[in-house]
């Protein structure tokens, strides 16, 4: 969905490339009141600068309302470069940052 391109998490130090699932199509053009359905999945792959080898993923997954409503039923996950999931949940660190996002907790992609 995204060109690969310097991303914003890890102090700017990685580039990334955002890819989503049909439900988060709209992603990245939503708008102010535009929020995505239950079941849309963000994923920001990570890598070094110049490197074909993911180093971390990112990820966002929309759960049903009543998830978590302040953080826009966001569940935020961490996982390997082969997909296993090392955390998830209500991400403290996630919720706070993307509350600051200015569309359903989301912001747009690497830039």
């Amino acid at each position: 969905v995204t060109p690969r391109a310097r991303s914003q998490h890890f102090a700017g130090d990685l580039e990334a490339e955002v890819r989503v699932n049909p439900p988060a199509s709209d992603y990245p053009r939503l708008g102010p009141s535009r929020r995505l359905p239950a079941g849309s999945a963000l994923v920001e792959t990570h890598y070094r600068p110049g490197s074909v080898e993911p180093v971390v993923l990112l990820a966002m997954v929309k759960r049903a309302p009543s998830y978590d409503p302040e953080a826009g039923d966001w569940e935020y996950l961490i996982l390997t470069p082969s997909g296993e999931a090392t955390y998830r949940g209500r991400l403290p660190l996630c919720r706070r940052c993307h509350a600051e996002a200015p569309h359903d907790h989301v912001f747009g992609g690497p830039r």
